[in-house]
Protein backbone atom coordinates (compact mmCIF):
# COMPACT_ATOMS: atom_id res chain seq x y z
CA UNK A 1 0.00 0.00 0.00
CA UNK A 2 0.98 3.38 -1.12
CA UNK A 3 2.13 5.83 2.35
CA UNK A 4 0.67 8.90 2.35
CA UNK A 5 3.04 12.06 3.69
CA UNK A 6 0.97 14.70 4.90
CA UNK A 7 1.99 18.58 4.36
CA UNK A 8 2.10 20.48 7.77
CA UNK A 9 1.11 23.83 7.70
CA UNK A 10 4.44 25.36 8.17
CA UNK A 11 3.25 28.89 6.91
CA UNK A 12 1.67 29.55 10.48
CA UNK A 13 4.56 28.45 11.89
CA UNK A 14 6.48 30.82 10.25
CA UNK A 15 3.80 33.47 11.20
CA UNK A 16 4.55 32.44 15.03
CA UNK A 17 7.94 33.11 14.55
CA UNK A 18 8.02 36.86 13.74
CA UNK A 19 6.27 37.32 16.93
CA UNK A 20 4.08 40.54 15.54
CA UNK A 21 0.99 41.72 17.31
CA UNK A 22 -2.10 40.94 16.54
CA UNK A 23 -3.57 43.49 13.66
CA UNK A 24 -7.20 44.39 12.82
CA UNK A 25 -8.90 43.38 9.87
CA UNK A 26 -8.53 47.26 8.47
CA UNK A 27 -4.96 47.22 8.76
CA UNK A 28 -4.67 44.45 6.98
CA UNK A 29 -6.31 45.67 3.76
CA UNK A 30 -4.56 48.33 3.75
CA UNK A 31 -1.51 46.67 4.07
CA UNK A 32 -2.18 44.34 0.86
CA UNK A 33 -3.34 47.25 -1.02
CA UNK A 34 -0.17 48.83 -0.55
CA UNK A 35 1.88 45.80 -1.87
CA UNK A 36 -0.55 45.13 -4.76
CA UNK A 37 -1.76 48.34 -5.90
CA UNK A 38 1.87 49.50 -7.38
CA UNK A 39 1.70 46.65 -10.01
CA UNK A 40 -1.81 47.30 -10.55
CA UNK A 41 -1.32 51.03 -11.09
CA UNK A 42 1.91 50.53 -13.24
CA UNK A 43 1.97 46.98 -14.43
CA UNK A 44 5.02 45.45 -15.57
CA UNK A 45 7.20 41.85 -15.54
CA UNK A 46 5.88 39.98 -12.25
CA UNK A 47 3.84 37.47 -10.61
CA UNK A 48 1.49 37.57 -7.94
CA UNK A 49 0.72 34.51 -5.77
CA UNK A 50 -2.41 34.83 -3.01
CA UNK A 51 -4.41 33.13 -1.23
CA UNK A 52 -7.57 35.26 0.19
CA UNK A 53 -10.46 32.98 1.61
CA UNK A 54 -11.81 36.34 3.30
CA UNK A 55 -12.06 39.13 0.75
CA UNK A 56 -14.50 41.39 2.48
CA UNK A 57 -13.06 45.00 1.45
CA UNK A 58 -10.30 43.46 -1.25
CA UNK A 59 -13.01 42.15 -3.75
CA UNK A 60 -12.33 45.12 -6.39
CA UNK A 61 -8.64 44.70 -5.90
CA UNK A 62 -8.78 41.28 -6.87
CA UNK A 63 -11.05 42.00 -9.90
CA UNK A 64 -8.74 44.61 -10.57
CA UNK A 65 -5.76 41.75 -10.57
CA UNK A 66 -8.07 39.32 -12.29
CA UNK A 67 -8.93 41.79 -15.58
CA UNK A 68 -5.08 42.84 -15.87
CA UNK A 69 -2.37 41.24 -17.57
CA UNK A 70 -0.54 40.35 -14.65
CA UNK A 71 0.03 36.82 -13.81
CA UNK A 72 -1.44 35.42 -11.03
CA UNK A 73 -1.83 32.16 -9.35
CA UNK A 74 -4.89 31.68 -6.71
CA UNK A 75 -3.90 28.88 -4.24
CA UNK A 76 -7.73 28.66 -2.30
CA UNK A 77 -9.10 25.53 -1.63
CA UNK A 78 -11.07 25.65 -4.55
CA UNK A 79 -8.39 26.49 -7.00
CA UNK A 80 -5.99 23.48 -8.83
CA UNK A 81 -2.97 24.57 -7.96
CA UNK A 82 -3.17 22.91 -4.34
CA UNK A 83 -1.60 19.47 -3.38
CA UNK A 84 -3.42 19.30 -0.24
CA UNK A 85 -5.52 21.43 1.84
CA UNK A 86 -3.14 21.60 5.16
CA UNK A 87 -3.44 25.90 5.28
CA UNK A 88 -6.70 26.07 6.74
CA UNK A 89 -7.19 29.23 8.41
CA UNK A 90 -3.57 30.74 6.71
CA UNK A 91 -3.73 33.17 3.88
CA UNK A 92 -1.22 34.76 2.15
CA UNK A 93 -0.05 37.40 -0.85
CA UNK A 94 3.12 37.27 -2.34
CA UNK A 95 4.36 40.29 -5.16
CA UNK A 96 7.42 39.51 -7.02
CA UNK A 97 8.51 41.85 -9.55
CA UNK A 98 12.07 42.89 -10.87
CA UNK A 99 12.07 45.77 -8.38
CA UNK A 100 10.38 44.23 -5.00
CA UNK A 101 9.38 41.07 -3.43
CA UNK A 102 6.57 41.64 -1.25
CA UNK A 103 5.24 38.54 1.56
CA UNK A 104 2.16 39.02 4.16
CA UNK A 105 0.93 36.01 5.67
CA UNK A 106 -1.48 36.05 8.01
CA UNK A 107 -3.36 33.54 10.41
CA UNK A 108 -7.38 33.70 10.72
CA UNK A 109 -7.49 32.15 14.02
CA UNK A 110 -7.24 34.37 16.73
CA UNK A 111 -9.23 35.06 19.86
CA UNK A 112 -11.04 37.37 17.85
CA UNK A 113 -12.86 37.72 14.13
CA UNK A 114 -11.64 41.06 13.89
CA UNK A 115 -7.67 40.57 14.56
CA UNK A 116 -5.20 38.73 12.52
CA UNK A 117 -1.46 37.33 13.42
CA UNK A 118 0.70 38.30 10.68
CA UNK A 119 4.14 38.03 9.22
CA UNK A 120 5.61 40.55 6.64
CA UNK A 121 9.02 40.42 4.75
CA UNK A 122 10.42 43.14 2.07
CA UNK A 123 13.42 42.58 -0.19
CA UNK A 124 15.18 40.47 1.93
CA UNK A 125 16.80 37.04 1.55
CA UNK A 126 14.34 35.54 3.78
CA UNK A 127 11.80 35.47 1.32
CA UNK A 128 12.97 32.43 0.58
CA UNK A 129 11.63 30.69 3.66
CA UNK A 130 8.06 31.75 2.95
CA UNK A 131 8.22 30.67 -0.56
CA UNK A 132 9.98 27.32 -0.13
CA UNK A 133 6.95 26.43 1.98
CA UNK A 134 4.37 27.89 -0.56
CA UNK A 135 6.39 25.58 -3.45
CA UNK A 136 6.20 22.27 -0.99
CA UNK A 137 2.11 22.67 -1.30
CA UNK A 138 1.89 24.21 -4.93
CA UNK A 139 1.53 22.62 -8.25
CA UNK A 140 2.98 25.44 -9.95
CA UNK A 141 6.79 25.61 -9.92
CA UNK A 142 7.49 28.22 -7.75
CA UNK A 143 11.10 28.57 -7.75
CA UNK A 144 11.77 29.21 -11.24
CA UNK A 145 9.88 32.75 -9.77
CA UNK A 146 12.14 32.98 -7.07
CA UNK A 147 15.35 32.94 -9.35
CA UNK A 148 14.12 35.34 -12.23
CA UNK A 149 12.77 37.88 -9.38
CA UNK A 150 15.23 38.55 -6.94
CA UNK A 151 16.17 42.30 -6.59
CA UNK A 152 18.06 43.21 -3.26
CA UNK A 153 18.08 40.05 -0.93
CA UNK A 154 20.18 41.21 1.67
CA UNK A 155 18.47 40.65 4.42
CA UNK A 156 17.62 44.25 5.25
CA UNK A 157 16.60 44.57 9.11
CA UNK A 158 16.48 47.99 9.61
CA UNK A 159 14.01 48.34 6.45
CA UNK A 160 11.65 45.44 7.47
CA UNK A 161 11.44 46.33 11.32
CA UNK A 162 10.29 50.07 9.87
CA UNK A 163 7.67 48.48 7.52
CA UNK A 164 6.52 46.42 10.37
CA UNK A 165 6.96 50.03 12.77
CA UNK A 166 4.63 51.35 10.19
CA UNK A 167 1.78 48.55 10.47
CA UNK A 168 1.53 48.71 13.77
CA UNK A 169 1.06 52.44 13.71
CA UNK A 170 -1.35 52.41 10.89
CA UNK A 171 -3.17 49.66 12.89
CA UNK A 172 -3.60 52.22 16.05
CA UNK A 173 -4.95 54.94 13.63
CA UNK A 174 -7.30 52.37 12.43
CA UNK A 175 -8.33 51.77 16.51
CA UNK A 176 -8.93 55.34 16.67
CA UNK A 177 -11.29 55.87 13.47
CA UNK A 178 -13.45 53.05 14.49
CA UNK A 179 -13.66 54.10 18.19
CA UNK A 180 -14.43 57.70 16.36
CA UNK A 181 -16.96 56.48 14.29
CA UNK A 182 -18.71 54.15 17.26
CA UNK A 183 -18.90 57.32 19.48
CA UNK A 184 -20.32 59.19 16.34
CA UNK A 185 -22.76 55.98 15.94
CA UNK A 186 -23.80 56.70 19.99
CA UNK A 187 -24.97 60.07 19.50
CA UNK A 188 -27.11 60.55 16.57
CA UNK A 189 -29.21 63.24 17.88
CA UNK A 190 -26.25 65.80 17.97
CA UNK A 191 -24.44 64.67 14.87
CA UNK A 192 -26.68 63.46 12.58
CA UNK A 193 -29.93 65.41 13.16
CA UNK A 194 -29.54 68.15 10.35
CA UNK A 195 -28.94 64.83 7.82
CA UNK A 196 -32.29 62.89 8.94
CA UNK A 197 -34.53 66.43 8.57
CA UNK A 198 -33.08 67.22 5.71
CA UNK A 199 -33.32 63.68 3.86
CA UNK A 200 -37.56 63.57 5.64
CA UNK A 201 -37.98 66.95 3.97
CA UNK A 202 -36.77 65.82 0.43
CA UNK A 203 -38.42 62.42 1.19
CA UNK A 204 -42.12 64.18 1.57
CA UNK A 205 -40.99 66.26 -2.00
CA UNK A 206 -40.33 63.59 -3.56
CA UNK A 207 -43.75 61.49 -2.58
CA UNK A 208 -46.08 64.80 -3.52
CA UNK A 209 -43.66 64.28 -7.48
CA UNK A 210 -44.76 60.78 -7.32
CA UNK A 211 -48.33 60.81 -6.26
CA UNK A 212 -48.85 63.56 -9.18
CA UNK A 213 -46.97 61.26 -11.80
CA UNK A 214 -49.46 58.74 -11.04
CA UNK A 215 -52.72 60.79 -10.75
CA UNK A 216 -51.28 61.70 -14.58
CA UNK A 217 -50.56 58.13 -15.47
CA UNK A 218 -54.37 57.55 -14.46
CA UNK A 219 -55.63 60.25 -16.20
CA UNK A 220 -54.25 59.06 -19.32
CA UNK A 221 -55.77 55.91 -18.98
CA UNK A 222 -58.88 57.04 -18.03
CA UNK A 223 -59.25 58.57 -21.27
CA UNK A 224 -57.53 56.86 -23.23
CA UNK A 225 -54.42 58.79 -24.20
CA UNK A 226 -51.93 57.20 -25.27
CA UNK A 227 -49.10 60.27 -26.09
CA UNK A 228 -46.17 58.66 -26.20
CA UNK A 229 -44.11 61.73 -24.73
CA UNK A 230 -46.58 62.05 -22.29
CA UNK A 231 -46.43 58.78 -20.62
CA UNK A 232 -42.50 58.86 -21.32
CA UNK A 233 -42.38 61.58 -19.29
CA UNK A 234 -43.90 59.85 -16.29
CA UNK A 235 -42.38 57.05 -16.47
CA UNK A 236 -39.01 58.98 -15.93
CA UNK A 237 -40.31 61.35 -13.15
CA UNK A 238 -41.48 57.74 -11.73
CA UNK A 239 -37.89 56.11 -12.26
CA UNK A 240 -35.74 59.46 -11.06
CA UNK A 241 -37.96 59.67 -8.12
CA UNK A 242 -37.10 56.20 -6.93
CA UNK A 243 -33.63 56.50 -7.60
CA UNK A 244 -33.46 59.58 -5.50
CA UNK A 245 -35.49 57.93 -2.83
CA UNK A 246 -33.16 54.83 -2.70
CA UNK A 247 -30.09 57.35 -2.41
CA UNK A 248 -31.91 58.88 0.88
CA UNK A 249 -31.76 55.58 2.14
CA UNK A 250 -28.58 54.89 1.59
CA UNK A 251 -27.52 57.86 2.95
CA UNK A 252 -29.31 57.09 5.95
CA UNK A 253 -27.89 53.62 6.20
CA UNK A 254 -24.41 54.34 5.49
CA UNK A 255 -25.12 51.46 2.77
CA UNK A 256 -24.04 51.05 -0.91
CA UNK A 257 -26.16 49.57 -3.74
CA UNK A 258 -25.88 45.98 -4.63
CA UNK A 259 -23.84 44.92 -7.62
CA UNK A 260 -25.34 42.26 -9.83
CA UNK A 261 -25.33 41.47 -13.51
CA UNK A 262 -26.94 43.47 -15.60
CA UNK A 263 -27.54 44.39 -19.29
CA UNK A 264 -25.60 47.60 -20.24
CA UNK A 265 -27.69 48.40 -23.17
CA UNK A 266 -31.01 48.61 -20.86
CA UNK A 267 -28.83 50.80 -19.17
CA UNK A 268 -28.25 53.07 -21.32
CA UNK A 269 -31.77 52.44 -22.62
CA UNK A 270 -33.16 54.13 -19.58
CA UNK A 271 -30.05 57.00 -18.79
CA UNK A 272 -31.01 58.14 -22.84
CA UNK A 273 -34.70 58.14 -21.61
CA UNK A 274 -34.10 60.15 -18.32
CA UNK A 275 -31.50 62.86 -20.22
CA UNK A 276 -33.66 63.46 -23.11
CA UNK A 277 -35.10 66.30 -21.45
CA UNK A 278 -31.59 68.20 -20.93
CA UNK A 279 -31.85 68.85 -24.73
CA UNK A 280 -35.28 70.48 -24.80
CA UNK A 281 -35.27 73.13 -26.56
CA UNK A 282 -31.53 73.51 -27.52
CA UNK A 283 -29.95 73.18 -30.91
CA UNK A 284 -27.71 70.01 -29.05
CA UNK A 285 -27.59 67.02 -31.63
CA UNK A 286 -28.20 63.81 -28.44
CA UNK A 287 -26.01 61.20 -29.81
CA UNK A 288 -26.93 57.61 -28.64
CA UNK A 289 -24.73 54.08 -29.68
CA UNK A 290 -25.75 50.91 -27.70
CA UNK A 291 -25.70 47.91 -30.30
CA UNK A 292 -23.84 45.27 -28.21
CA UNK A 293 -25.74 43.53 -25.16
CA UNK A 294 -22.97 43.60 -22.91
CA UNK A 295 -23.17 41.87 -19.52
CA UNK A 296 -21.03 43.82 -16.72
CA UNK A 297 -21.77 43.47 -12.23
CA UNK A 298 -23.06 46.78 -11.09
CA UNK A 299 -25.35 48.93 -8.90
CA UNK A 300 -28.02 49.91 -11.97
CA UNK A 301 -29.28 52.85 -10.36
CA UNK A 302 -25.76 53.98 -9.04
CA UNK A 303 -24.37 53.78 -12.59
CA UNK A 304 -27.48 55.11 -14.36
CA UNK A 305 -27.05 58.10 -11.91
CA UNK A 306 -23.60 58.81 -12.30
CA UNK A 307 -23.70 58.70 -16.05
CA UNK A 308 -27.09 61.22 -15.52
CA UNK A 309 -24.44 63.32 -14.10
CA UNK A 310 -22.15 63.32 -16.88
CA UNK A 311 -24.90 63.69 -19.85
CA UNK A 312 -26.20 66.38 -17.87
CA UNK A 313 -22.96 68.44 -17.57
CA UNK A 314 -22.04 67.92 -21.13
CA UNK A 315 -25.01 69.26 -22.44
CA UNK A 316 -24.32 72.35 -20.05
CA UNK A 317 -20.67 72.75 -21.15
CA UNK A 318 -21.79 74.88 -24.33
CA UNK A 319 -22.02 78.24 -23.66
CA UNK A 320 -25.22 79.52 -25.62
CA UNK A 321 -28.18 77.10 -26.32
CA UNK A 322 -28.82 78.94 -29.73
CA UNK A 323 -32.91 77.97 -29.70
CA UNK A 324 -33.09 80.16 -32.97
CA UNK A 325 -34.31 77.93 -35.85
CA UNK A 326 -31.93 79.25 -37.77
CA UNK A 327 -29.56 78.18 -35.91
CA UNK A 328 -30.30 74.38 -35.49
CA UNK A 329 -27.68 72.70 -37.85
CA UNK A 330 -24.87 74.59 -35.52
CA UNK A 331 -22.82 71.28 -35.08
CA UNK A 332 -22.95 71.08 -31.73
CA UNK A 333 -23.10 67.08 -30.69
CA UNK A 334 -23.13 64.96 -27.10
CA UNK A 335 -22.79 61.62 -27.53
CA UNK A 336 -23.49 58.16 -24.85
CA UNK A 337 -21.43 55.38 -26.62
CA UNK A 338 -20.73 51.71 -25.37
CA UNK A 339 -18.44 49.29 -26.79
CA UNK A 340 -16.42 46.45 -25.49
CA UNK A 341 -12.93 46.65 -25.39
CA UNK A 342 -10.81 43.54 -24.32
CA UNK A 343 -12.62 42.53 -20.88
CA UNK A 344 -13.74 45.64 -20.57
CA UNK A 345 -17.39 47.62 -21.31
CA UNK A 346 -16.32 50.61 -22.11
CA UNK A 347 -18.67 53.75 -22.02
CA UNK A 348 -18.14 57.19 -23.72
CA UNK A 349 -19.83 60.74 -23.20
CA UNK A 350 -18.52 63.17 -25.15
CA UNK A 351 -18.89 66.53 -26.43
CA UNK A 352 -17.43 69.04 -28.58
CA UNK A 353 -17.97 72.45 -26.35
CA UNK A 354 -14.55 73.00 -26.05
CA UNK A 355 -11.80 72.48 -23.54
CA UNK A 356 -12.02 71.96 -19.83
CA UNK A 357 -9.82 74.34 -17.99
CA UNK A 358 -7.61 72.79 -15.18
CA UNK A 359 -8.81 68.79 -16.29
CA UNK A 360 -6.02 67.49 -13.74
CA UNK A 361 -8.60 68.99 -10.80
CA UNK A 362 -11.92 67.97 -12.21
CA UNK A 363 -12.23 64.86 -9.74
CA UNK A 364 -11.11 66.94 -6.74
CA UNK A 365 -13.71 67.17 -4.18
CA UNK A 366 -15.30 71.08 -3.55
CA UNK A 367 -13.43 71.73 -7.42
CA UNK A 368 -16.00 73.17 -9.88
CA UNK A 369 -16.16 74.55 -13.72
CA UNK A 370 -19.69 75.79 -13.10
CA UNK A 371 -20.02 79.54 -11.67
CA UNK A 372 -22.15 78.16 -9.03
CA UNK A 373 -20.99 74.23 -8.96
CA UNK A 374 -20.77 72.92 -6.13
CA UNK A 375 -17.50 70.62 -6.74
CA UNK A 376 -19.54 67.39 -5.46
CA UNK A 377 -21.04 66.25 -8.63
CA UNK A 378 -17.61 64.03 -10.85
CA UNK A 379 -15.97 63.68 -7.10
CA UNK A 380 -19.41 61.56 -6.38
CA UNK A 381 -19.43 59.85 -9.90
CA UNK A 382 -15.47 58.91 -9.71
CA UNK A 383 -16.11 57.48 -6.16
CA UNK A 384 -19.19 55.42 -7.01
CA UNK A 385 -17.77 53.56 -9.97
CA UNK A 386 -14.68 52.53 -8.27
CA UNK A 387 -17.35 50.89 -5.30
CA UNK A 388 -18.73 49.12 -8.81
CA UNK A 389 -14.76 47.98 -9.02
CA UNK A 390 -14.71 50.25 -12.53
CA UNK A 391 -12.94 53.23 -12.93
CA UNK A 392 -14.00 56.83 -14.24
CA UNK A 393 -11.24 58.97 -16.16
CA UNK A 394 -11.47 62.24 -18.62
CA UNK A 395 -9.85 60.62 -21.53
CA UNK A 396 -9.82 63.74 -23.71
CA UNK A 397 -10.70 67.01 -23.41
CA UNK A 398 -9.03 69.98 -26.32
CA UNK A 399 -10.50 72.78 -28.32
CA UNK A 400 -11.81 69.70 -30.66
CA UNK A 401 -13.67 67.53 -27.84
CA UNK A 402 -13.91 66.40 -24.38
CA UNK A 403 -14.12 62.50 -23.46
CA UNK A 404 -14.88 60.52 -20.02
CA UNK A 405 -14.95 57.48 -20.43
CA UNK A 406 -15.84 54.54 -18.01
CA UNK A 407 -14.45 51.47 -18.01
CA UNK A 408 -16.32 48.08 -16.64
CA UNK A 409 -15.27 44.60 -16.27
CA UNK A 410 -17.46 42.41 -18.54
CA UNK A 411 -19.46 39.42 -17.55
CA UNK A 412 -18.91 36.08 -19.54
Amino acid sequence: MKKIVRQQNYLRELINSQENRPITRQTLRCAVRAVLEPLLDKPEAGVVLYRIINNSGLMGLLKRLEYSEIEAYDFSDESENLRERVWADTEFICVMTHRFVAIILWDNKTDSKNYVRYYSILNSKLQDEALDIINRNSIIDIKKYQEKFHPDRRDNILLNTSIRRLTENMDEAVKDAVLGFAEYQAKPAEYTADVREAAHEVKNQLSICDLYSEIIRKYCEKNKISDTTILNSVNCISRAVKMAGNNLISLKSSQTGELKQCNLKDIITAVENLTKVYFECKNIEYKVESKSNLKILTDEDGLISVLINLVKNASEAFETDDTDEENSKNGKYVKLKTEKRGEFAVIRVINNAGKINEPEKIFEKGFSTKRNGSGLGLYICKNTIEKMLGQLKLEHTGDDYTEFIIKMGLIN
